[in-house]
């Protein structure tokens, strides 16, 4: 069977992604609202979804109850998917099939599934207080950790100077003053506000009864909701000239966010080619930024590049010393020149096809990145397959690679360096 995608009653998208080599399955609910200042409220609800619920009024008593049906696994993800905060609820059971008796482990599953989801624990008609002042804690740490590893807020700090006004720019975990503000009462109507206004997505993949899957779903996962809301299409950001910003903290290592600005997308035909791009340019130890930057002329401790192919963003991110801010900032720019000339050997082109595609095939191993690859074909309006982007990957010549290039435009240069230098 192949993927299909139905649409509830209630206006939910239920996708099935049916993988017949895997003996559990994976139901996982998410949802998807845009990032602006009650990213915080948001944020911290799937927190306190895994507290407890009505039955199982704490964490505790709910973990047990799952590890009674045979261990199945129950967690959260909040994720930042483009200008979208991703709030995730999910379970991964053993199929039936594999298990003793008449009684249906995935119907069992999913009414525990849809109390933590849908009947969570309150108290005085709204989330607990000590609950949401443990999470409150917890997140307060995350945001606060943010300034304590340099490269982490280094990359913040360039997405702020990059699109100050845009959603894409907030952390996903919001402010300090944000989460100190967040409460019982006002968290409470943020998660309703989520389930009746939300885009929202359920995935069913690995290996399961799809008749069966269909019924437990939908005779469970019904709830009021105002309308069908579709995900809005990510908008590019605006093309600006350079700008360099320098800023100075107390820090040994200097931390250089190098932010370049495409056209290039997951729903684009050649997003192939962006993988090939990234890949050769600084996705891995033989690529140039590795080879040039570091092992030849020895200017950074660390250096390479990432995607985020639903934003058509790159960044190239490095650890060096304050001095050598202009020579790697010039070596990067003669590179960045090379990938748009097609100065590409035959060795980084077969080396970058081939990690590519084993890394790809390595995620048929895991139930959970199937799904995140499925969630980034909602948000970016294009679905590639794992075959389908191996078998691409195979056509893409350095032509495709220089187009790729010729697109990508070095917009922000960010350096965080010591006060005294």
């Amino acid at each position: 069977m192949d993927y299909t995608q139905q649409t509830l009653a209630n206006g939910v998208n239920l996708h099935l992604l049916p993988m017949e080599n895997y003996k559990t399955t994976f139901v996982g609910a998410f949802l998807y609202w845009p990032l602006g200042d009650d990213a915080a409220k948001s944020a911290i609800i799937p927190h306190l979804l895994q507290r407890g619920t009505v039955t199982y009024p704490t964490s505790r008593e709910l973990r047990a109850r799952l590890a009674e049906l045979y261990g199945t696994q129950f967690g959260i993800g909040i994720m930042k998917r483009g200008e979208n905060l991703v709030l995730q609820t999910r379970i991964q059971l053993v199929n039936d099939q594999y298990l003793p008796g008449s009684t249906s482990l995935l119907e069992e599953a999913l009414d525990i599934f849809r109390e933590v989801l849908l009947y969570p624990y309150t108290e005085q008609g709204h989330f607990a207080q000590s609950y949401v002042q443990g999470e409150k804690r917890n997140i307060q740490s995350r945001v606060k950790s943010l300034l304590n590893d340099k490269s982490r807020f280094a990359f913040h700090r360039c997405l702020q100077h990059l699109c100050p006004d845009r959603g894409y720019s907030k952390n996903q975990y919001g402010s300090l003053k944000q989460v100190e503000a967040v409460t019982g009462e006002n968290a409470w109507q943020q998660y309703q506000l989520l389930l009746k206004n939300a885009a929202t997505d359920i995935y069913v993949c690995g290996r399961y009864d799809q008749e069966q899957v269909v019924e437990a779903v939908s005779s469970r996962l019904q709830w009021s909701r105002n309308s069908s809301r579709e995900l809005d299409r990510p908008l590019p950001l605006e093309q600006l000239d350079h700008s360099v910003i320098r800023e100075s903290m107390n820090i040994s290592q200097g931390k250089l966010v190098m932010a370049l600005n495409g056209r290039v997308t997951q729903h684009s035909d050649l997003y192939p080619a962006l993988i090939l791009y990234n890949g050769i340019l600084g996705g891995y130890p033989h690529a140039k930024l590795f080879q040039n930057v570091r092992e030849q002329r020895g200017l950074a401790y660390y250096i390479g590049s990432s995607l985020d192919s639903i934003m058509g963003l790159q960044f190239i991110t490095a650890g060096i010393d304050a001095g050598s801010f202009q020579e790697t900032t010039e070596v990067v720019t003669d590179l960045l020149e090379d990938m748009r000339q097609g100065k590409i050997s035959k060795d980084e082109l077969e080396w970058t096809r081939s990690s590519l595609q084993t890394g790809l095939l390595q995620m048929y191993d895991d139930l959970t990145e199937q799904v995140a690859l499925a969630v980034d074909a909602r948000i970016s309006g294009r679905r590639w397959t794992i075959p389908s982007l191996i078998e691409a990957l195979e056509t893409v010549s350095i032509e495709d690679i220089k187009e790729v290039a010729k697109q990508m435009h070095l917009q922000t240069t960010y350096f965080l360096s010591g006060g005294g230098d």
